[in-house]
């Protein structure tokens, strides 16, 4: 058998200050897990606020380069089209001149075999028959 001692008033001290040091210390180890949990949550946030900061920046910044291409591609556009207009003006420039050209030597043509045929016959009529 086991015999039952009681502890004495000394024993007893040293015990409650052991008690008194565990809980302490479980009290500083709680208050500074709820210090890093808090801490955490702080980081979290400012963390989040970044990201999202960040991301909006970052938009802007590519809804700025987006426009600026799409005014870049609209002035391309116009100088290419008004360039296009330029050629076509020219084109048709160069297709008139050639038609009036053509038909100026078609008709000179015509009027000097009407000039050659009138010359024939005048010379018939006049050399009487040769």
């Amino acid at each position: 058998m086991q015999d039952n001692r009681c502890a004495t008033a000394a024993e007893v001290a040293v015990l409650r200050e052991r008690v008194a040091r565990v809980e302490g210390r479980h009290d500083h180890l709680r208050d500074g897990l709820d210090l890093l949990s808090r801490q955490f949550s702080e980081l979290r946030r400012d963390l989040t606020q970044a990201v999202d900061d960040n991301a909006a920046c970052t938009r802007q910044e590519i809804m700025s380069r987006v426009d600026e291409m799409s005014r870049n591609t609209h002035r391309r556009d116009a100088e290419v089209s008004d360039r296009l207009s330029r050629i076509e003006g020219g084109i048709r420039l160069a297709n008139w001149i050639t038609v009036t050209v053509i038909a100026g030597a078609t008709t000179l043509l015509g009027w000097a075999r009407m000039g050659d045929a009138l010359w024939h016959v005048w010379r018939h009529v006049l050399g009487g028959g040769a």
